[in-house]
């Protein structure tokens, strides 16, 4: 895979997921509970005239639709975890908090359409670390690096 595109800060990465999607009309997202629920919803609410669904890990029976509340984006009712795009979120890839790479592309085989994307969306080089560019088919994968300081 080779650099397309660079983005900054966070309306930059919310961007280049927009652009990844497409025309996509149902967007499912997978990823750990608590590390990736919130990216998720920051994701969805960015795209909020998409439907949109959160897989824990790698369980389509627990798949829960992405709804926009007063409050932002939170878990609605189970849903059927068939997708548009399949974007995988980079703590499934995490060591020792991720999941096997096998289960992933059983996921794959089971959300996505036909047609179906595959977005990666990571931070700090994840999915390559873990050799997951090569067992994955990505149609792209959408890397942060986070940098940050403490002021006092």
């Amino acid at each position: 895979m080779k650099k397309i595109s660079e983005f900054k800060g966070i309306k930059g990465n919310l961007n280049a997921l927009k652009e990844a999607v497409g025309g996509c009309k149902k967007i499912a997202y997978a990823g750990v509970p608590g590390v990736c629920t919130p990216f998720a919803q920051l994701f969805a609410y960015a795209l909020r005239d998409k439907d949109n669904i959160f897989i824990p890990n790698t369980d389509v029976k627990k798949a829960r639709k992405l709804i926009l509340t007063s409050y932002g984006v939170e878990l609605g009712e189970k849903v059927e975890a068939k997708a548009d795009a399949l974007v995988l979120l980079g703590g499934l890839a995490m060591p020792k908090i991720g999941v096997d790479v096998e289960e992933v592309k059983k996921l794959i085989n089971n959300v996505l359409t036909e047609e179906g994307k595959i977005i990666g969306a990571c931070f700090m080089d994840v999915f390559r670390k873990a050799g997951w560019h090569k067992e994955i088919n990505f149609d792209c994968i959408i890397d942060a690096v986070i940098k940050g300081s403490v002021l006092k």
